[in-house]
């Protein structure tokens, strides 16, 4: 309100929460939505340049201040932008329309990706904010907890204190208890994280020559590749859409992703849960079309299906039963191809 109101610019499918916290401000401020969308083929600067692009195109419509916020990696796709071109992006969105903008990064699949560093070296002068969920990775799903981080420039500054000051007042902050769990588990994060990124890329492995033993298919695993990991982005998730089985009919091809979860989580070694940075020995199975995408509207769910099947997701702890999980796996397959 201070700053006179500002355009937000978020993913279609991002995070539930996030999504409804932004629709429920949208309602008491002066502020604006609009989204971009990456799901299937769709690339992820591809479709943040149409969209700030749409937004430049009508300028006199603009508030002072655009948020760009961004899931790295995507939520639940996985994908990675290009850092480089996405700090250019909003370098050439300022100068084309005069309005400041504000890079909003939630970094909780990846905790020690630095990003703050790297946007500094890429665009000195822009204002980025991150904000990472510490109920995760970083206290081993203990408490529940966030951060918010600014980097140096003045307007993310003022944002941070702003957020402190509210924080305060509402007396939101984390208590001592928190702050006890959050300090004991902080140690070891990095570690944790690039173990279970680890047992993902296994995983994924099992599952993909799993598939295409059943149905000849090489299907797509959407996960963050090696080159990435090595820059800090260890997410110990990734997500995909199972080939339907031959002959299927539409029902069939819209349960197969539930079933797959279902048949999964029979076993002790896996667990139907929405949430991941988990350090329980369990691998968390989800299909966020049907959990966490409760606030997101049907036709953006609609286009992560492929083949009429929707998305799925597994998230995987650093220390796990990797027979057993594996097995589980190929077994699923077998049950789901089963002529």
């Amino acid at each position: 309100e201070n700053l006179g109101g500002a355009d937000i610019l978020m993913c279609s499918t991002a995070y539930g929460g996030s999504s409804e916290l932004t629709d429920l401000c949208l309602e008491r401020g002066n502020l604006r939505k609009a989204t971009f969308h990456i799901q299937g083929d769709a690339t992820f600067n591809g479709s943040i340049d149409e969209a700030l692009d749409a937004l430049a195109a009508d300028p006199g419509s603009l508030r002072p201040t655009t948020v760009l916020f961004v899931e790295i990696p995507s939520n639940p796709d996985q994908k990675m932008p290009d850092l480089a071109q996405l700090a250019a992006s909003c370098e050439s969105y300022q100068a084309l329309t005069g309005k400041s903008l504000l890079l909003l990064v939630d970094t909780t699949f990846a905790p020690s990706s630095e990003v703050l560093g790297t946007i500094k070296a890429l665009a000195p002068e822009l204002s980025a904010m991150v904000f990472v969920s510490m109920s995760k990775s970083v206290s081993r799903g203990e408490t529940t907890a966030g951060a918010l981080v600014a980097n140096h420039t003045p307007g993310s500054r003022a944002l941070l204190s702003a957020s402190r000051e509210m924080a305060e007042m509402l007396d939101v902050t984390a208590r001592r208890d928190q702050m006890l769990r959050l300090c004991r588990n902080h140690t070891g994060v990095e570690e944790r994280c690039q173990r279970a990124y680890e047992n993902m890329v296994a995983t994924a492995d099992v599952l993909r020559r799993a598939v295409k033993a059943h149905t000849g298919h090489d299907m797509p695993v959407t996960m963050v590749g090696a080159e990435h990991a090595k820059q800090g982005f260890t997410s110990s998730t990734f997500s995909f859409n199972l080939p339907p089985p031959a002959g299927a009919t539409p029902e069939v091809k819209a349960a197969l992703a539930q079933r797959f979860v279902d048949l999964l989580t029979e076993d002790p070694a896996f667990k139907p849960c929405v949430s991941f940075g988990q350090d329980n020995g369990l691998v968390y199975c989800t299909v966020p079309a049907t959990s966490t995408q409760g606030a997101i509207k049907e036709e953006d769910k609609a286009k992560q299906a492929q083949g009429g099947v929707q998305l799925a997701r597994l998230s995987f702890p650093p220390a796990m039963d990797s027979r057993a999980v594996e097995a589980r796996v190929e077994l699923a397959c077998a049950a789901i191809y089963a002529r």
